[in-house]
């Protein structure tokens, strides 16, 4: 039992085009909890691990749990290390030496995924992508704040009412569309870009490699608390800057005219 190598790419690969407040690692870790337990449960899995279908569920609940501290959708190395975790603890538990998994999960996906390998996956990934930065070009004049100039759109969601929160919650309707880009500038130079471009704006910083410029935020929520930073940011204009697997990338968050 192992998390196949595509679904990480798949989960990694939609960051680009989610806002980061959509990101939730709980729900996340839940999502990883459940695919390992199906997995295991079809195809033939648990027989060739060894283990009885019906200690499908606590087998993968154990093996999460033990790789927790690795799942961080936003950085690759730590969803890389992720991965392999899963590998390592799935063999601890089984006893099953790391070529045995690797047969028995070639051999759960040849029959559980036969009309769909990992290519085809990421193909279908890449295409979805492509979609919605074709469609984030076409409806570019429609964002009122600035844009960074040297820039390349991946997203535009005009209507972010459905996007989960942080709490898996629909946004509703109060959330401002947001425009999603990413440059190879540096995070300062982005900031340095918007210092003076946004009337009535806060400046928010809490390391290095992120920043948030947001209009109308209450005074009593921060980035320090998380968590209602989180619920509260969709909700206003904003422009969050964040470096992320070797780009600078950028949420663009306005008021419709």
């Amino acid at each position: 039992m192992m998390l196949s190598r595509y679904a990480l790419l798949l989960a990694l690969g939609m960051v680009t085009a989610v806002p980061a407040y959509a990101i939730d690692r709980e729900q996340g870790l839940e999502r990883v909890r459940e695919q390992l337990m199906q997995s295991c449960a079809e195809g033939g899995m648990a027989s060739c691990l060894g283990v009885e279908a019906s200690r499908c569920g606590r087998l993968a609940e154990e093996v999460v749990q033990a790789c927790a501290e690795y799942f961080v959708p936003a950085e690759q190395e730590q969803m890389a290390a992720f991965g392999d975790c899963i590998g390592r603890q799935t063999q601890q538990r089984t006893g099953v030496s790391e070529a045995e998994l690797q047969s028995c999960q070639s051999h759960a996906d040849g029959a559980a995924h036969a009309s769909s390998s990992p290519e085809e996956a990421m193909r279908r990934l890449e295409d979805a992508k492509a979609v919605m930065a074709q469609d984030a070009e076409a409806t570019r004049d429609a964002v009122t704040l600035p844009l960074y100039p040297d820039h390349e759109l991946t997203a535009h969601h005009q209507d972010p009412s459905g996007l989960p929160g942080i709490e898996g919650e629909p946004l509703g309707e109060g959330a401002v569309p947001v425009a999603m880009m990413t440059t190879s500038d540096t995070v300062e130079d982005v900031v340095a870009f918007y210092q003076n471009r946004l009337d009535g704006f806060t400046l928010y910083r809490e390391a290095a490699d992120d920043a948030t410029f947001a209009k109308g935020m209450p005074d009593d929520v921060t980035p320090s608390d998380f968590r209602r930073w989180m619920k509260a940011l969709p909700l206003h204009e904003h422009v969050a800057i964040y470096r992320l697997s070797g780009k600078t990338h950028i949420e663009v968050g306005y008021q419709p005219d």
